[in-house]
């Protein structure tokens, strides 16, 4: 069963945010595709960055993400641009949003 997950962060420049993920390195590209995410939206909002990913195990794909090179040479070229607050243990990423809603729960209706 996929998962849904929100993340928030800060850029320093949200312009060359924008611009670098106008065209994401290939090899992070299909990276992620190989690692099941299904669904990755990235928001920008003055400096404030909004993350919706769908992956089919996000644990196991977030370590398995931390340990590709390609991976890793991605991150290193970011270096201090983001500002993330706290980060969740085990997956070393941004700590995801709480979730209260969604239109399309069984509950919703």
């Amino acid at each position: 069963m996929s998962r849904r997950l929100c993340h928030v962060f800060r850029v320093r420049d949200p312009e060359k945010y924008a611009a670098e993920h106008s065209s994401v390195w290939p090899e992070i590209d299909q990276l992620l595709r190989s690692l099941n995410f299904t669904d990755y939206d990235i928001y920008l909002h003055g400096d404030l960055v909004i993350s919706f990913i769908e992956v089919e195990d996000y644990e196991a794909a977030a370590a398995q993400y931390n340990a590709s090179p390609d991976a890793i040479r991605w991150e290193e070229h970011w270096g201090d641009e983001l500002i993330v607050g706290d980060l969740e243990e085990g997956t070393n990423w941004p700590m995801p949003l709480r979730h209260v809603w969604s239109l399309n729960s069984p509950d919703s209706s």
